[in-house]
């Protein structure tokens, strides 16, 4: 009986580490999704004001001229840093130049970039989406 009890308490504890990973997976999953944002690829010009490099994403807070500050989302800080990109390639007051897709929420200032441009240096965050060069 003791044997069985060890069995079924190891299958439990299986079960809850297996639940708690397939749930992770799920919100990971929502939340790294492209989903959210437009399908159209445009172009926002303004001025750094902020850089966070970490999880779950990298962003910049970007000022532009007519919709003030929004919130650029780059790609994860692995792949951030392999497009060359760290907390050193962008500060507070440069211009910066993102092409990436808005998100579909009315007012909402967010967009995930896929390239960036900082202080005359390009960034390809996510290269196979690029589209028209």
């Amino acid at each position: 009986m003791e044997a069985h009890r060890r069995i079924g308490r190891r299958w439990a504890a299986g079960l809850a580490a297996a639940a708690a990973t397939l749930g992770a997976a799920g919100r990971a999953a929502a939340h790294h999704g492209w989903s959210w944002a437009e399908d159209e690829q445009t172009e926002l010009r303004g001025t750094v004001r902020e850089v966070y490099i970490g999880q779950p994403h990298p962003t910049l807070r970007v000022e532009t001229a007519n919709d003030g500050i929004w919130v650029v989302e780059l790609a994860n800080p692995r792949q951030t840093a392999r497009a060359g990109f760290s907390a050193a390639s962008a500060r507070a007051g440069d211009p910066v130049v993102a092409y990436g897709h808005r998100s579909t929420a009315r007012g909402e200032r967010r967009m995930k970039a896929v390239r960036i441009r900082v202080r005359d240096r390009t960034y390809d965050l996510y290269p196979e989406r690029i589209r028209g060069g």
